[in-house]
């Protein structure tokens, strides 16, 4: 499929500004649980296996995305990886 050309006047299709949304409001959806997890002191219940494996998951999203020239799923990927981390140190820490 031959790629588009981007000019300065050229709009982008709206379901674009769609998928730029849930690049980051999605992720924000797991800081809850860090949150829960460093306010309390406690992973009780919180599975490193689980997240561990959404941690592995959003490096080779990375690697897709930049081998294809994807950015929303790099940055989301990106972003996953963030507070996945955060999560996983947690559940190291508070265990």
């Amino acid at each position: 499929m031959p790629k588009r050309k981007h000019n300065a006047n050229s709009r982008k299709p709206p379901f674009e500004y769609v998928i730029w949304f849930f690049t980051v409001a999605t992720p924000l959806f797991e800081i809850p649980q860090a949150i829960d997890i460093y306010s309390h002191h406690s992973a009780q219940d919180v599975s490193v296996l689980t997240w561990g494996f959404f941690l592995l998951d959003n490096l080779v999203w990375i690697v897709y995305g930049v081998r294809k020239r994807l950015r929303p799923v790099v940055i989301t990927s990106i972003l996953y990886l963030i507070i996945e981390l955060s999560v996983v140190v947690g559940i190291i820490m508070y265990s």
